[in-house]
């Protein structure tokens, strides 16, 4: 049916064009050469103005693929895999967590204001040196007054008196001159040497702490104490990507399936990426103009902001087991925070660590844990747990590949102004281009709760 239906209309054009022959012969001159020839009676003339392909040409051998692919470059087709691979290394591992695992709500505005309490301290240190000059009270010079009412006990370890630390009672407070003036309890004898009641030499920057506080039987009231909040801001921050495809290009044949979801897919990996070093490096900004656009953007900061926390280590220096045992101590003693800590680091600290004789054992014993399936590798250590995760980011930005960031994610929250929402846009209907296109789009902010549950692992090589 198709075959008469072309005759057809070769035939009636045939014929359209040899009237119009009849009735003006110069038509002839808009003709192609080889058509041309056959109304000018010479209808072989056709075929000397075609040029001979490679394809036609004899070859008196043996036929091979490279004889062939000399005569005709396109004769051969390769054989093309169907598999595309996706190069997706794993590039947001904190962003995947707090999803997942991590402290999240909503936050309705572009401002996310949270309030931390810190406990009352117990430890001080002296600034100045009380020389025993047979007192039984003193005045101390100290660095916390803050932490200190009447009626406070205090001790100081690395001052005995006959192999006892030496303790005093607080008699008063100066927190404008951050004294306070103490009675000794078990104090010298005369000239500082047994054991008296006289205040003992005091050097400076001697350490003391707070262990409770001793009042009377008619005592009804205590020095009233009250510690207020501390708040911090941090903004709302609006991640977007957009994805378009023409619609000639989504018809067309290709040697591989690769079309809008791809390009789809990519963009929120990417976003994602993006989202995930703003979550570390970023710097908190209310309203910065581009005066370029003439907008104003906010954006959020990251835990290089907020977190300043830290520990130092030089990686041209082997490490070794003391090295980090002191950094779990550092890590989890003296705060307020979980068991359980994460630290992300960079590819060249990661190697630095794992050559640590602790870490050697623990890795060979192969205790790990996948937590959104994302693989952390567990160290037990005395003072808690940590969840090991190499970070791609670190080794992304320059001089970072050899620091880590230890955090405790019962003290980090994520807050939504927006979810992650995909919006079609049509672009095709409203006349604008003819492309299909995607919006995604998402809003949010952290919060670093409790600055002293994380810490910075710093390299100063």
């Amino acid at each position: 049916m198709k075959a008469k239906t072309i005759f057809k209309y070769t035939f009636g054009l045939l014929l359209l064009i040899m009237g119009a022959i009849a009735i003006e012969p110069s038509v002839m001159n808009f003709l192609p050469d080889w058509l041309g020839a056959i109304f000018n009676g010479d209808p072989l003339a056709i075929l000397s103005t075609v040029a001979p392909t490679a394809a036609g040409q004899a070859i008196a051998e043996t036929v091979t693929v490279t004889e062939g692919k000399a005569a005709s470059d396109t004769l051969y087709r390769p054989k093309i895999s169907n598999i595309i691979t996706k190069i997706r290394p794993d590039l947001f591992p904190m962003d995947t967590i707090m999803r997942e695992v991590g402290m999240v709500g909503d936050c309705p505005s572009e401002t996310y204001k949270f309030y931390s309490s810190n406990v009352r301290g117990v430890t001080d240190t002296m600034t100045v040196e009380h020389t025993q000059s047979d007192v039984k009270s003193a005045v101390i010079t100290i660095t916390n007054s803050h932490i200190w009412l009447a009626d406070d006990i205090g001790v100081c370890p690395e001052i005995t008196v006959d192999s006892e630390e030496f303790r005093f009672k607080v008699m008063a407070v100066d927190t404008t001159n951050l004294t306070i003036t103490i009675l000794a309890i078990n104090g010298t004898a005369s000239g500082g040497s047994g054991t008296g009641a006289f205040v003992p030499a005091l050097a400076n920057a001697t350490k003391i702490t707070r262990i409770g506080n001793a009042k009377g039987e008619l005592d009804a009231q205590n020095t009233p104490y009250a510690n207020f909040l501390t708040d911090t801001e941090n903004y709302v921050q609006v991640f977007m990507c957009q994805v378009e495809e023409s619609l000639t290009n989504a018809i067309h044949l290709k040697e591989v399936e690769w079309n809008i979801n791809d390009f789809k897919q990519d963009a929120i990996l990417d976003m994602r990426r993006m989202a995930e070093l703003t979550m570390l490096f970023g710097y908190p900004k209310l309203d910065l103009l581009d005066t370029l656009a003439q907008k104003k953007v906010n954006l959020m900061g990251g835990a290089r902001h907020f977190i300043t926390g830290e520990i130092t280590y030089g990686h041209s220096a082997a490490g070794t087991n003391a090295t980090f045992n002191s950094w779990a101590n550092t890590i989890f003693s003296g705060n307020n925070g979980s068991d359980r800590r994460y630290l992300f680091g960079g590819n060249n600290f990661m190697e630095w660590l794992m050559n640590i004789p602790f870490i050697e054992k623990r890795m060979a014993a192969n205790e790990s844990e996948v937590i959104a399936g994302i693989k952390f590798r567990v160290i037990d250590t005395i003072f808690g747990e940590l969840y090991i995760r190499r970070h791609q980011g670190f080794s992304d930005v320059e001089g970072f590949s050899y620091n880590a960031l230890v955090l405790d994610m019962n003290n980090v929250e994520r807050r939504f102004q927006s979810a992650t929402e995909t919006k079609k846009l049509n672009l095709d209907e409203t006349g604008v281009r003819r492309v299909k296109a995607f919006r995604i789009r998402e809003a949010w902010t952290m919060a670093f709760r409790n600055e002293e549950t994380h810490r910075w692992i710093t390299d100063t090589d």
